[in-house]
């Protein structure tokens, strides 16, 4: 499919296939995602996948992997103790830090996926991109039946790529995009960025069903972490990715020729290269209402 179809698959009601691809121990906002993803009526979530990360929250990448795979698994269970969604463990290190293709239960079981599906699979991608640029190296004719929706890198006007799931693994970020396959690249900064709560709406997930109140624990305890300051914010980010296929009319997406992330860290753009989607603009009241929806209606 171009990029032209998948946009206006993306705008269509039908419901879509989707891996999501999550470091889900590293934040808080992976735990609101997936929970999205599990309950929308427009996603058919047919497996998770969990991210290496490496930060204060991991001793290195694949204890970040292994954690945000013991995190899926207990989520899943609070939303549905007889979930049948599989969850595999992912990279245990980096493209970056290994220099190849790191080879995973993950990475094979999107080549599966893809080869296996009638239709489009979506992959929404909210951490480092390692298993899914591996699945591509280790097979390039998936590119031909998927779209990634991935949370990396900023703004395509910035001087700074310090975003976290990019430096996370860096080249295969690069590699990504210069793969070919279809690509939504939705930014940090000044777009996914406007995604913040504060504390009034997050205490409001008290008191519904098992999932609300383990996100309204985990939140709060950020929340006094950072010291209970009553003009206390916290960006979401994650949520953009499940929003944007559950609520479409919330994202401004444009088509554009893909970037490239140079060795300098910065975007060089050519006009000639391929071209990918982009995510200009979210409107931040539809996506939460969405997410909103999807959380509480567990209650039932």
């Amino acid at each position: 499919m171009t990029v032209h179809e998948i946009l206006a698959d993306i705008k269509s009601p039908r419901k879509k296939k989707v891996v999501l691809d999550t470091d889900t121990y590293n934040e808080i906002d992976d735990q609101y995602a997936l929970a999205y993803c599990y309950v929308s009526d427009k996603i058919d979530l047919v497996a998770v996948h969990a991210a290496p990360f490496h930060n204060d929250k991991s001793e290195n990448f694949e204890d970040g992997m292994i954690k945000s795979y013991n995190e899926i698994k207990k989520v899943l269970n609070l939303i549905d103790e007889n979930y049948t969604t599989p969850v595999f463990e992912g990279s245990r290190t980096t493209i970056e830090v290994s220099g190849k293709v790191v080879d995973s239960p993950a990475a094979r079981n999107l080549i599966e996926v893809v080869k296996s599906s009638d239709e489009i699979v979506y992959v929404l991608a909210i951490g480092a991109i390692t298993n899914v640029t591996s699945a591509l190296l280790m097979d390039p004719s998936i590119k031909d039946n998927m779209c990634v929706i991935w949370l990396g890198g900023n703004q395509l006007d910035s001087n700074n790529l310090g975003e976290f799931n990019l430096v996370q693994d860096f080249t295969a970020g690069q590699m990504l995009l210069n793969s070919g396959v279809p690509l939504l690249l939705c930014p940090a900064w000044f777009v996914t960025s406007v995604l913040t709560t504060n504390y009034e709406n997050v205490c409001a997930l008290k008191d519904h069903n098992k999932l609300c109140d383990y996100l309204f624990e985990i939140t709060d305890e950020v929340y006094r972490v950072a010291g209970s300051r009553p003009d206390w914010i916290r960006t979401i980010w994650d949520i953009a990715a499940p929003a944007i296929l559950d609520c479409p009319e919330c994202a401004e997406i444009e088509i554009v020729p893909t970037p490239v992330f140079t060795d300098q860290r910065i975007y060089a753009f050519d006009s000639t290269r391929h071209e990918m989607l982009y995510l200009k603009s979210l409107d931040r009241e539809t996506v939460y209402k969405g997410t909103w929806k999807a959380i509480f209606s567990l209650d039932k």
